[in-house]
């Protein structure tokens, strides 16, 4: 149970009223500039002030766009202008978008003023002159809607980013901080040590000075990996090959590791610390629960920028649990990992080998250079 406290979702009716109080507040700054620019250019012209016809030729300009704003929002939020579409965005969508919101602002406008008497009847040429006196403003008013919700957007995507880097970097500390406890285990390491005397009280004392710096070797590359958010992939397969090395210590010959990392793939970034919990769990969960010899897999593969591992073992299997919700000790872990480093760019599933064993697949996009900046940590 959290003893965080929670704050109470704020009210959805409050949460509009709010929205729309700053987006008329907001449009209030023209409006008002605008009053005050013709109040002072019939002043300053010699012409007489009307004041009830100033109101109402220059503030419904602007707070007309203020009822549109949510619309050009919503447009500007389905189809943003980035790096990837902004061609197609801008020709197709938000010119055809900002013709068709002026022409119902000109509209509207226009039907006010026949309203209030300003015009005495609504006609196309009378509709051509407001559309054309008035482009500009609405053109630059259309623009300016859509730049400020692009920056703000933008804006908060960064500090998203920000945030998610910040739990990452809790995330992956745990993560570290738990493989160095799985290599502290008394249990762990009673198994680990109890194989290294048993070698030496055979006079394998080569075999066994071996296997104890490769157990060195793992808590060494463990804490010098820490503060990456991603290694590539080489290193995260080293890493877990260092692992599966000192278990192959408690198991001997039904241990067997076959790693088959596809050309181009080697170099590609993955997040730190995936491997090795799988493996584990291959290992745990897999060769440990039989007696026949066990054979652990590791394929990689690229296929349309996506590359693909595949973790693989001969053991009981994990039953029928399958697809990308499929279950299993670690994977929780890896999928919250993975969902705050690629969103929903990843895919992760455990299922059972048609020929007996587990078949924990990763689905991840191929990234070339790391996404987040390390963090910087001190030495121990």
């Amino acid at each position: 149970m959290s003893n965080a406290l929670s704050l109470p979702a704020p009210s959805p009716v409050w949460s509009r009223s709010r929205r729309w109080a700053l987006i008329f507040g907001l449009w209030t700054v023209p409006a008002l500039a605008a009053l005050s620019f013709y109040y002072l250019n019939q002043i300053v012209t010699g012409q007489p002030v009307d004041w009830d016809f100033g109101m109402v030729a220059t503030l419904p300009n602007w707070y007309f766009w203020a009822l549109l704003t949510p619309a050009v929002m919503a447009v500007a939020h389905r189809y943003p202008i980035d790096q990837t579409n902004w061609k197609r965005n801008v020709f197709l969508v938000h010119l055809p978008a900002m013709i068709l919101l002026i022409l119902v602002h000109s509209l509207a406008n226009l039907l006010l003023f026949r309203g209030v008497g300003l015009h005495d009847t609504v006609n196309l040429a009378l509709y051509e002159v407001h559309i054309t006196t008035r482009i500009h403003a609405n053109v630059l008013a259309y623009w300016t809607v859509l730049g400020v919700y692009q920056a703000v957007t933008t804006f908060r995507k960064l500090r998203r980013r920000d945030a998610e880097a910040a739990v990452m970097q809790v995330e992956l500390a745990q993560a570290h901080l738990r493989a160095l406890k799985m290599q502290l285990n008394p249990h762990f390491l009673f198994n680990t040590l109890n194989s290294i005397t048993a070698l030496i009280r055979k006079e394998e004392n080569r075999k066994a000075v071996r296997m104890t710096v490769k157990l060195s070797d793992f808590l060494r590359l463990a804490l010098e990996n820490r503060g990456l958010y991603e290694v590539g992939l080489r290193q995260e397969m080293e890493f877990a090959q260092r692992y599966l090395a000192i278990e192959q210590v408690r198991f001997g010959d039904r241990l067997k590791i076959e790693v088959n990392l596809e050309p181009g793939t080697e170099h590609l970034f993955v997040p730190n610390m995936l491997l090795q919990p799988i493996v584990e769990n291959a290992v745990h969960h897999g060769i440990a629960q039989s007696d026949k010899p066990g054979v652990i897999r590791v394929t990689s593969c690229l296929d349309n920028d996506r590359l693909y591992l595949r973790v693989q073992d001969n053991g009981p299997g994990p039953g029928n649990s399958t697809g990308k919700k499929g279950t299993g000790v670690g994977l929780s872990t890896s999928r919250k990992r993975l969902e705050r480093l690629y969103g929903d760019a990843y895919a992760i599933s455990l299922s059972a080998a048609p020929e007996g064993g587990a078949i924990v697949d990763v689905e991840l996009p191929a990234v070339t250079e790391p996404i987040f900046e390390p963090s910087i940590e001190q030495p121990i």
